[in-house]
């Protein structure tokens, strides 16, 4: 053993060998890791939890925002200690056993992440676009159905890429190792397919609703009047609503774009480029970090900026959520 070197099991002939950081680092690299998964997993679990509870919330648009937090709770909970842990030692300390299942986790848990996201640009984009349409069609089946064939199709498409398109997972190389391995031609595929694609539409999408949102309000407004005094009140409220309706949307597409993005282009350009693992180190730590903070994000954007999950967070923390009748609790102001 050198000063520039150590071994995952330094008791194993066969360990792999990891290379050396300073304490300081590893330490600052545990913390925010912590602090991530620690938001990830509670931050979620309070968005399932609300959702799931109040009957006011029962609607197609929170449940997509409800499957979306079950993925990211799953990622926070089973995937980001592991990944974060492999990251900082360089090694793996969970066993070859579950090596398979980790690898399996992660790229079916970040595709449903990445198809809930798409189905709530869809489901906005029909609400802002095609109001009538979207009241009498999109119902709480509906979304129940969606969000059952979009679990489906990520099973199905993880499946097949990591077992039936000729890929392999390698824990036996040395002891401490995990590592998926496939062609180049699939890892375009694959992030094409769980990526590129999905970030068109989404672009897309919300280009339209912004497009359309202020058209839309005008004839929602033209629609409500009913006295002078009303039609006043509600321009304010819809001015409002517009403006809080154009920066969460600004936000979900930014969140996904500067987020995701350096993940994406980091591990397509390796398929391309010939890369130094030591030098390329620290800026594969910085883009999977950006990546995993998707998971911690996503319940801010979608849940939190709503004043209504701040009233049963209130109750949450005040206990009221136990009463009997909580349920049935009226989050919107009137």
């Amino acid at each position: 053993m050198n000063s520039e070197t150590s071994y995952c099991y330094p008791d194993n002939n066969a360990t792999c060998i990891k290379p050396l950081r300073r304490i300081e680092i590893s330490v600052l690299l545990y913390l925010s890791s912590g602090i991530l998964i620690v938001v990830a997993v509670f931050g979620n679990l309070f968005v399932i939890i609300t959702v799931s509870h109040f009957r006011q919330l029962h609607t197609p648009t929170n449940f997509f925002i409800l499957s979306l937090a079950v993925a990211d709770f799953l990622s926070g909970s089973l995937i980001l200690p592991a990944q974060f842990s492999a990251i900082v030692e360089y090694c793996w300390y969970f066993g070859d056993a579950f090596c398979p299942y980790y690898h399996t986790y992660f790229y079916f848990l970040f595709f449903v992440s990445v198809l809930n996201l798409v189905s709530i640009s869809v489901d906005r984009y029909i609400a802002v676009c095609n109001p009538f349409f979207y009241s009498s069609y999109v119902t709480n089946s509906v979304a129940g159905i969606c969000i059952i064939f979009t679990w489906l199709l990520a099973f199905f498409y993880t499946c097949a890429f990591i077992f039936w398109t000729g890929g392999f997972v390698v824990s036996n190389w040395c002891v401490g190792m995990c590592a998926f391995f496939h062609y180049r031609n699939w890892w375009i595929i694959h992030y094409v397919v769980t990526f590129l694609l999905p970030m068109v539409v989404i672009i897309c999408l919300y280009s339209v609703i912004f497009v359309t949102a202020r058209r839309h309000v005008k004839a929602i407004n033209c629609m409500m009047q009913e006295t002078k005094s009303a039609d006043r009140k509600n321009k304010q409220l819809s001015k409002s609503s517009e403006r809080k309706a154009a920066k969460t949307l600004g936000i979900v597409v930014i969140n996904f774009i500067v987020l995701c993005s350096p993940c994406f282009l980091f591990f397509l350009l390796q398929l391309f480029l010939r890369m130094n693992f030591a030098d390329i180190v620290p800026l594969r730590i910085a883009v999977i970090y950006l990546a995993a903070m998707n998971c911690c994000i996503d319940p801010v954007i979608y849940a939190l900026f709503y004043p209504w999950f701040r009233k049963s967070l209130k109750m949450m923390v005040t206990l009221e959520i136990f009463k009997s009748s909580s349920s049935m609790t009226s989050l919107f102001s009137n």
